[in-house]
């Protein structure tokens, strides 16, 4: 993999259900200088120049993809994580800004091995091509906790169709597996994710700006 030149790359990582939406929400009225991003569609477009990627954004529900053919479904995902790098992440790096991304590519290809294991040969190219990040955040939050804030799990969040939290709690503890298996190597910050919410917001502020500084980036205090 290659390394970040500009700005400070901060990834962050947990199970479904753990809270990593409602932290980075907060977050962002913390620290609005910084650029947060995701594979969720409304935080991928619009892209200036590419409509036709917007109107597959905006069109493209996600529940379309479990009825994607093994290819296709794997295709998808690489495409919408290269938009995030080109048209989110990158851009920001290069204006040396602090980002935050919610799982980046490591997530999705965690549980893209488990749902459609032809995919493997496909996904691992990746890690060639994107850059390794500067930080793991890890939200910390037991299973069991995860399961109650969660509700009823969708087909991207379990192995098949048991839906029950046995299942649950059995795809995510792999899913986590793969993910600590991905980033080792890479410097670690775990957040307790039982901690009230603005509480928690601003202990994964100001511990990602000091890390950033320890490491000598402007990006640590640039306000824009």
């Amino acid at each position: 993999m290659d390394s970040i030149s500009n700005g400070f790359l901060a990834v962050l990582l947990g199970p479904d259900g753990a809270g990593k939406t409602t932290l980075t929400t907060r977050m962002k009225s913390l620290a609005p200088e910084w650029r947060f991003t995701s594979l969720q569609p409304e935080d991928l477009y619009p892209i200036e120049q590419l409509e036709c990627y917007n109107w597959a954004l905006q069109t493209h529900p996600r529940e379309y993809v479990q009825h994607m053919a093994p290819m296709v479904r794997t295709s998808y995902f690489l495409h919408i994580i290269a938009l995030e790098w080109e048209y989110h992440i990158r851009p920001a790096l290069a204006e040396n800004r602090i980002v935050l991304s919610d799982s980046y590519w490591y997530r999705p290809a965690a549980k893209e091995f488990i749902h459609n294991p032809s995919s493997g040969s496909i996904m691992d190219g990746l890690a060639d091509l994107l850059p390794e990040p500067d930080l793991i955040v890890w939200l910390d939050v037991p299973l069991e906790e995860a399961w109650r804030r969660n509700g009823p799990p969708t087909v991207f969040e379990v192995a098949g169709d048991d839906t029950t939290y046995p299942a649950f709690a059995d795809f995510q503890q792999q899913v986590l597996d793969d993910l600590h298996d991905q980033v080792k190597g890479i410097p670690q910050m775990v957040l307790d994710g039982t901690m009230a919410a603005d509480e928690l917001a601003r202990s994964a502020v100001d511990g990602i700006r000091t890390i950033a500084r320890s490491r000598g980036t402007r990006a640590a205090d640039n306000r824009k």
